[in-house]
């Protein structure tokens, strides 16, 4: 029923653009599949997945949780600024409402596929809109950009609802970006009602939006989509990305059923006491026998036939539990969900109970490397093209003195360098006489000049470096 309700809302909105924009609509691509698939993706990250009564609802959530770990690990020492000029300051102040809430809106981003950053003005300022791809309708491509698309609004205001439908198109040719809006009101959030005139919004909604904005001059769309970078294996030829576990939901659902019968393990297991109701004295005035606390838990009444010599009085039901097995189970489908999702083993399995060469984890450790760094790359260019809409939101909105800005981007090191890689480059640096040995041990051990130089003759250090650290 869930799933049923998202889909007519998906087609309502569909069916909406289409009554406004039908030529951008007609010319669009239908994914089909990829809505299916960001469907499938919004319920996991929800911890309602498809496979919840099948594992009566005892899940793990892994989902939320991989989509989570990712955003942190790229914004764990993420660091940005716009400098320059009083147009810069302008800039920045407008930017950091965007990166207050960049980790929690690219969580979101990683569950479902990817994220549209579109800076809006209102009251003097540019407020950040972010959108995740379930929540608009890209109508126009280019080289895998999105250049046009459609965005819904939807704000309540005591018993009307009131929706926003906003076409935004960029044209190579003419070097335009042209902002086109609607607005509706209507009693009921099913239903769209009609069309208002902008003028008769209440103060507090959407005030001085002009229905229709053409920004020249600009070489590139003013809004950003970022998406998780990897390939679209739904859908190659959408311009959507794919969940960071997209490629482990079968997966997470053998995880969730492994994790249902860890748990029955426990349940079926426990202690208990099988007796008739014949040898076990109840208390007087007492219909049920033993304690609240134990009655329906401990005791498991039958009846006792009188010719069954071969039954006891009672029998005590312990089994030996099987949990041992069940876990190494369950973190081997652990294991298989980091590798498919690009973690490290050891991010969602047991760390101590790594089976597995210390090549196999190097390379799992450079797996995740490789992918949070591909993600930190496609966002600074995102995040570069989100601060060029607000600059040039700026210009035609004559928000702030003109000037040259600069943007600088600092991951910092962190969880994502790869250190082994690292050390052996600063080891061949010291033996090849670039790099003094007392500059590496401050970098390897964190210490000072004069702690660096204690170090070297009684410590074995020479020795070390003369061997090539080996």
């Amino acid at each position: 029923m869930r799933r049923q309700r998202r889909f007519v809302l998906l087609n309502w909105l569909r069916i909406l653009a289409n009554k406004l924009f039908p030529e951008s609509v007609a010319n669009a691509y239908s994914y089909n599949d990829m809505e299916e698939a960001m469907e499938d993706w919004l319920e996991i990250y929800a911890d309602l997945p498809w496979w919840c009564e099948s594992c009566h609802n005892k899940t793990l959530n892994l989902g939320a949780t991989i989509a989570s770990e990712f955003a942190r690990l790229i914004t764990i020492e993420f660091e940005s600024e716009v400098t320059g000029s009083k147009r810069a300051d302008f800039l920045q102040e407008q930017y950091e409402r965007l990166l207050k809430q960049l980790r929690i809106k690219l969580e979101a981003a990683c569950a479902v596929g990817g994220i549209m950053f579109k800076p809006y003005v209102r009251n003097g300022v540019i407020l950040p809109d972010c959108i995740t791809q379930d929540k608009f309708i890209p109508i126009e491509y280019s080289n895998g950009i999105i250049t046009a698309a459609i965005f819904f609004d939807q704000q309540v205001k005591g018993k009307d609802y009131y929706t926003r439908i906003e076409k935004q198109t960029y044209s190579y040719e003419n070097k335009s970006h042209t902002i086109e809006s609607h607005f509706f009101v209507s009693s009921s959030p099913d239903n769209i009602g009609e069309e208002i005139n902008p003028e008769n919004l209440s103060s507090d909604m959407w005030t001085g939006i002009d229905p229709y904005i053409v920004i020249n001059d600009v070489d590139r769309p003013l809004f950003a989509f970022w998406k998780v970078p990897f390939a679209n294996h739904i859908e190659s030829d959408s311009p959507l990305g794919v969940s960071v576990y997209s490629r482990a939901v079968k997966l997470l659902n053998e995880a969730d059923l492994q994790w249902d019968r860890y748990l029955w393990e426990f349940k079926g297991g426990e202690l208990a006491v099988d007796a008739g109701e014949e040898v076990l004295r109840q208390r007087p005035g007492e219909d049920t026998l033993g304690t609240p606390s134990t009655r329906d838990r401990l005791f498991r009444k039958f009846n006792i036939d009188a010719d069954d010599n071969k039954k006891s009085f009672y029998e005590v039901f312990n089994p030996t539990l099987r949990d041992e097995n069940y876990s190494r189970g369950l973190n081997e489908i652990k294991r298989q969900i980091e590798f498919n999702c690009s973690l490290a083993y050891g991010t969602l399995s047991n760390p101590q109970n790594v089976d597995k060469t210390a090549e196999e984890i190097k390379a799992s450790k450079q797996r995740s490397y490789t992918a949070v760094s591909d993600m930190q790359s496609s966002l600074e260019a995102v995040l570069e093209d989100y601060i060029y809409a607000c600059n040039s939101m700026a210009d035609a909105c004559n928000l702030a003195p003109s000037g040259e800005y600069e943007v600088s981007f600092n991951w910092g090191d962190g969880v994502l360098e790869d250190k082994d890689k690292e050390q052996a480059i600063q080891l061949n640096e010291v033996n090849s006489g670039i790099r003094k040995k007392t500059d590496y041990l401050k970098w390897r051990y964190g210490v000072d000049d004069k702690q660096a130089a204690e170090m070297l003759p009684d410590s074995g250090v020479q020795s070390f470096f003369n061997e090539g650290g080996a």
